[in-house]
């Protein structure tokens, strides 16, 4: 009996090893993108210094966000998943992923409704990336029972349901027979969205946050990563969309809660970027900071670089109020309201003025820009950093300031801000609450800009935060945003497009993708 128990351990052991070096792994590569997601909601990075084939390189390897699609060039080094809130003693609970060079924040799997816990069994199980595609999703509803079809083994193995004392109800799915239970046999098949789907799901409770060092939260992810065919749509076709479903499993209730979505961004050669963002568009963007990018490396894009960008496209719920929040008029002294404070967050925000009483949800709250340094806006240290980050602040606690680098130096203006290097995209001020910036910004001819700043291209990380929001033990927030490759036409540049590509891609998220 020892001896089986030993063994037991010993596989446990050797099966845990293999998890930790072999994360779940699939791509999205039905459009001008190919996408290498890691079943943590990460992007792949490869370990164990096969980082850079020399300095200054992609990932020739295993590129991470691959577009165009076979190129060999990417826009990501890196994207990650940070969530961070406070329980009922003000105690901070926090995962927040960068490059997992000291452990992961994250595990595959969903936890107990009773105690936010995850058994081994359950991890292996979950250790993995559904793939499945519109097409066959449709082949198997037009053959299924078919002699000679064989249904796919990511719809028969489709995770609709928890075991014990996990939910019930994990990934969605279309109930044909209407008996509540999922089964292929029956005709039931998952509900995917898009064109191509990836799904997965993952907790930050299985172990010790390695990377931040914050207490766990229970927290339970259900994330799918989605695309489509439109190849006579150049905007959806250079399109990448998430929906991320988080569910509190633990007794904590939790306030001051915040979402980031860090970037790092590497435009082909990584070592010349520049970032910014647009507030009304609840978007970040890095883009190449000279006119040639690289030095005529394979992985450059040299003199046809696009823009890469990052939308918020509908975040967590806002706190009920009994009001349908009235939609953005275009009149901003309607924004902040000191009677109704939470007006002001449709300005980038989604079901503002559609006739529904607190379905509201927030937009973009703040991008905090982030360099490869140990300085005040360099590598976080600690859980409290990480979470200074997510509030906009700076490592050391003090918030970010309009101007110049946001927190030292002359061209720093003031006042407190929410956004780095808005450009000319936030004419309400709603980055500084309706204060209008200092020293004459914010007006035309005079923006917060990396050129203005005449700042030096270099490696360029970013911060996209959505927040404060509450997150009550049993409860559920949801975000939705999509990855948007920008490309310069014959009369403008990628930054130049760039406005035109989110309205449209958010018309398609807002009107369901009917076509």
């Amino acid at each position: 009996m020892k001896k089986r128990k030993l063994l037991f351990l010993m596989l446990c052991t050797v099966c845990m090893a293999s998890m930790a070096q072999l994360p779940p792994i699939s791509h999205v590569e039905i459009n001008n993108v190919r996408a290498t997601i890691l079943g943590y909601g990460t992007l792949y990075v490869p370990q164990l210094g096969t980082y850079y084939e020399e300095w200054g390189t992609g990932h020739p390897d295993c590129p991470t966000w691959e577009v165009p699609a076979g190129s060999g060039k990417e826009t990501f080094a890196q994207h990650a998943l940070w969530f961070g809130g406070l329980d009922a003693s003000d105690s901070l609970h926090l995962a927040a992923f960068r490059y997992g060079q000291i452990g992961e924040e994250y595990m595959s799997g969903p936890l107990t409704t009773t105690d936010a816990s995850i058994d081994l069994m359950t991890a292996l199980k979950f250790h993995r990336v559904w793939n499945l595609t519109r097409a066959e999703i449709d082949n198997f509803i037009a053959h299924h029972g078919q002699e000679g079809y064989q249904t796919p083994d990511d719809i028969l193995t489709w995770p609709a349901h928890g075991d014990a004392d996990y939910a019930e109800n994990l990934a969605p799915f279309v109930d044909v027979n209407g008996d509540g239970r999922y089964n292929s046999a029956d005709g039931d098949y998952p509900d995917i969205k898009g064109d191509q789907c990836l799904f997965f799901i993952f907790n930050d409770s299985y172990h010790p946050h390695f990377e931040s060092g914050g207490g766990q939260l229970g927290l339970e992810v259900h994330a799918m990563v989605y695309a489509f065919d439109g190849p006579d749509d150049e905007m959806l076709n250079n399109t990448v969309f998430f929906n991320y479903k988080f569910f509190n499993r633990s007794a904590n209730d939790y306030h001051d809660v915040y979402l980031g979505l860090f970037n790092d961004w590497d435009i082909g050669y990584g070592w010349d970027d520049f970032v910014g963002c647009d507030v009304q568009r609840g978007s970040s963007f890095g883009y190449n900071g000279i006119p040639v990018d690289g030095q005529g490396q394979p992985w450059a894009y040299g003199e046809n670089s696009p823009v890469q960008v990052c939308t918020v496209l509908a975040g967590p719920y806002m706190p009920a109020d009994g009001r349908d929040n009235p939609a953005f008029d275009g009149t901003c002294e309607a924004l902040f309201n000191a009677s109704h404070p939470l007006d002001k967050y449709a300005y980038n925000g989604c079901n503002f003025g559609n006739g529904i009483i607190d379905d509201e949800r927030l937009g973009l709250c703040g991008f905090l820009y982030l360099t490869y340094s140990p300085g005040n806006n360099g590598d976080s240290n600690s859980a409290t950093e990480y979470y200074n980050f997510l509030r906009c602040a700076w490592k050391n606690g003090t918030h970010m300031q309009y101007g110049g680098n946001g927190f030292a130096g002359e061209m720093v203006v003031g006042p407190e801000c929410n956004f780095a290097y808005p450009g000319d995209s936030d004419p309400c001020n709603f980055g500084t609450n309706g204060i209008a910036p200092n020293d004459g910004y914010n007006v035309e001819g005079k923006y917060w800009t990396e050129e203005q700043c005449e700042n030096t291209p270099y490696d360029r990380r970013g911060l996209a935060t959505v927040g404060p929001f509450s997150f009550e033990s049993g409860g559920m927030q949801e975000l939705d945003y999509a990855m948007i490759t920008v490309w310069k036409n014959n009369s403008q540049s990628a930054l130049e497009r760039k406005g035109a590509f989110i309205d449209h891609v958010r018309a398609l998220f807002n009107n369901g993708f009917a076509k």
